[in-house]
């Protein structure tokens, strides 16, 4: 079944997501699945290109098969992470799904076998071929189909991404996949496009601990000739949680007696208590996802939902440490850079 997606650049509005659910619940679902189920969903562009518009003239939607319900209806930041964080919260309003209609705001990995989209003809996602080189961080991947001949460039690389989004689904492309190439030539080590999802699904498995959760990992290295420790979530890819775009850094002085600057044993218990502590102030609203220490210097990377007031409970946390000044810097981050350098 090919899957039908529009995209329409439209003004914002005040409270645009409450709008579209309050439509879509009373006068717009119904008629959408009846233009799904007359196989025109054509009918529908227009208006959902309105709707989705409003909340931001960015965001990507698509219809498909759903996997519980009859059909789902996505939208989606399409990979750029200054919108991961509305399309999520676009999802959070949804009502509930039932029999006809479910939602998402990543692309799933589906048995779609064409791509369709304006000005180009179908193409057959069976018909790609990919190279698939691993690495200790992440899963390069190159892709090549024999329609990139008479595609444009930029097409070429629309349908790349589709191609991965259709395999692996989004989730597993932003978090596992690193380098995309697109390859007008097939390469040499080219194999089927079906090879590479248990391939990215195994190297994701071997970096994740049992129970699905984020594996950490440490780190250690020098700055300005100081030793560096830190400990960081792997991988570190705003993906897994896109809600959460803001970062609050949470830098604690304490006093060094170690000549290379970490603290000695005890104040790492009471720096690691007073981190337990600041994290439980958070409740859902954030995640502490690295932390740094070097020189007498301890920082906290949280990442926090910016609609919420969760740097002000963070910095209303911070007035019990007895051994040095503390400092709370609230930064927008949607795509997680302020961490990047965590992320090797």
């Amino acid at each position: 079944m090919p899957i039908f997606r529009r995209r329409r650049r439209n003004a914002v509005e005040a409270d645009p997501i409450g709008a579209f659910w309050s439509w879509w619940t009373t006068t717009g679902s119904a008629p959408v699945a009846d233009a799904v189920a007359r196989r025109e969903p054509g009918d529908a562009n227009a208006e959902l290109n309105e709707r989705v518009g409003r909340i931001h003239p960015d965001l990507e939607w698509e219809l498909g098969p759903g996997l519980h319900a009859e059909h789902v209806l996505i939208v989606t930041a399409a990979g750029n992470p200054a919108q991961r964080a509305t399309a999520r919260r676009w999802l959070r309003a949804a009502p509930p799904s039932d029999d006809i209609w479910e939602y998402a705001d990543l692309r799933r990995p589906g048995a779609a076998v064409t791509i369709q989209f304006e000005g180009l003809p179908p193409v057959a996602v069976d018909e790609s071929l990919v190279s698939i080189e691993p690495d200790s961080a992440s899963v390069h991947v190159g892709v090549h189909h024999p329609s990139f001949a008479s595609l444009s460039v930029d097409a070429q690389r629309r349908v790349t991404f589709l191609i991965l989004d259709l395999v692996l689904g989004e989730e597993m492309v932003e978090t596992w996949v690193g380098a995309i190439d697109t390859l007008p030539d097939a390469p040499a080590d080219a194999v089927p496009v079906m090879e590479l999802l248990p391939a990215v699904a195994g190297f994701a498995a071997e970096h994740t601990l049992e129970d699905g959760s984020p594996a950490w990992k440490m780190l250690e290295g020098t700055r300005d000739g100081h030793r560096v420790i830190a400990t960081a979530e792997y991988p570190l890819r705003s993906i897994r949680r896109p809600h959460l775009d803001t970062h609050v850094a949470v830098a604690i002085r304490y006093p060094v007696v170690r000549e290379d600057g970490l603290p000695e044993s005890e104040m790492l218990d009471e720096l690691r208590a007073f981190e337990d502590h600041l994290t439980d102030r958070l409740g859902g609203s954030g995640n502490l996802l690295a932390h740094e220490t070097s020189a007498g210097v301890r920082i906290l990377h949280y990442y926090t939902d910016g609609t919420t007031p969760a740097d002000a409970q963070l910095r209303a946390a911070t007035t019990g440490w007895p051994h040095g000044k503390v400092t709370v810097t609230s930064t927008p981050d949607p795509a997680w850079h302020n961490v990047s350098h965590l992320s090797g």
